[in-house]
């Protein structure tokens, strides 16, 4: 026989089930914060302003992008996974934050309590070098850089970060010698590329720049030209074959571990949407981005095979963040 106190648990818990399933039905009910854990002008900042533009549209609540640097992501990130599981937090993520730096060094967030909602785009990776060196392509840079083994500087958004990583694989990869330079945006690097301060910087933001002529881009990664730069060549015409870290480079949306998933479902089905729209891939080319969506499943998958494996790299090339 079921004792009254079983009997009571049971009511307890389907009361419980039925209060989350009445506010799930009624979500959104308020306007939604979105979290980017860098300052504003980067290109984690543009694609969370596209995205929530849209997004609010299909929801019907307005998604208010909140600009929160520091810790080299950390700090927006720790806002995010501490935040009530209730849809109403979300944060805009790069590669680096779930998937590289955990791997490397201490952070202030535990990556275990954000679940994937969307993968929302891919950045194109945009290798720019400063006109103060007079290299007019990327063999002349590289014959520079060899020249001067140790002298020469890439600039990151910070420790840890993809553009900081990039860096390493591709000064690796093209045998030469650099050092780096971390900022606490990749927008505060730009006065120092121009002027020559550091060398080189990985970051789409820089496209406008370059297209100005106020600094070089030496190439692109991606298989095919940009249309923006019809005159950069690829990174496979300079020699160069960066497909599988490339692949691995994506601009997400996740939430607090415990979101209801009713509500990541509508968050990565408004994103599907968004992402469908002709204009998103015509404003997100704008911005060295293309659009590259995952359901929250499918993302989830990408997320952990992507923590493995910079992890493996991180080990490979031998670098520790303190």
């Amino acid at each position: 026989m079921v004792g009254r106190r079983e009997v009571a648990l049971g009511g307890l818990a389907a009361l419980a089930s039925t209060r989350v399933q009445a506010q799930t039905a009624s979500w959104p009910a308020k306007p939604i914060r979105l979290i980017v854990p860098y300052g504003p002008g980067g290109s984690a900042d543009q694609v969370a302003r596209l995205y929530a533009e849209k997004m609010s549209a299909s929801l019907g609540q307005q998604i208010i992008v909140e600009d929160k640097p520091g810790a080299s992501g950390g700090v927006g990130a720790q806002m995010v996974a501490t935040a009530p599981p209730d849809g109403y937090t979300l944060l805009l993520s790069p590669t680096a934050i779930m998937a590289i730096t955990p791997a490397a060094r201490k952070v202030p967030y535990n990556p275990e309590e954000l679940v994937a909602v969307a993968r929302l785009s891919t950045p194109i990776l945009v290798v720019t070098i400063t006109n103060a060196l007079g290299a007019k392509s990327w063999a002349e840079f590289v014959a520079l850089a060899e020249a001067n083994p140790g002298k020469y500087w890439f600039g990151s958004s910070g420790l840890g970060t993809i553009t900081h990583l990039t860096g390493e694989v591709l000064t690796r990869a093209a045998g030469i010698q650099m050092q780096h330079s971390p900022y606490k945006t990749i927008v505060d690097a730009t006065g120092d590329v121009f002027d020559g301060r550091i060398q080189m910087v990985f970051d789409p933001s820089f496209v406008p720049y370059a297209k100005a002529g106020k600094v070089r881009a030496a190439f692109v990664d991606q298989p095919t030209r940009m249309a923006d730069l019809p005159d950069t060549p690829t990174a496979i015409e300079v020699g160069l074959d960066l497909k599988g870290f490339r692949a691995r480079s994506w601009f997400g949306l996740f939430a607090p571990k415990g979101t209801p998933e009713p509500v990541l479902k509508r968050l990565s089905d408004a994103a599907a949407q968004a992402a469908a729209l002709p204009e998103m891939k015509e404003k997100l080319l704008l911005v060295a981005q293309n659009v590259e969506y995952q359901s929250y499943t499918d993302f989830a998958r990408q997320v952990r095979d992507d923590q493995v494996y910079f992890a493996n790299l991180l080990k490979d090339l031998d670098i520790r963040l303190e």
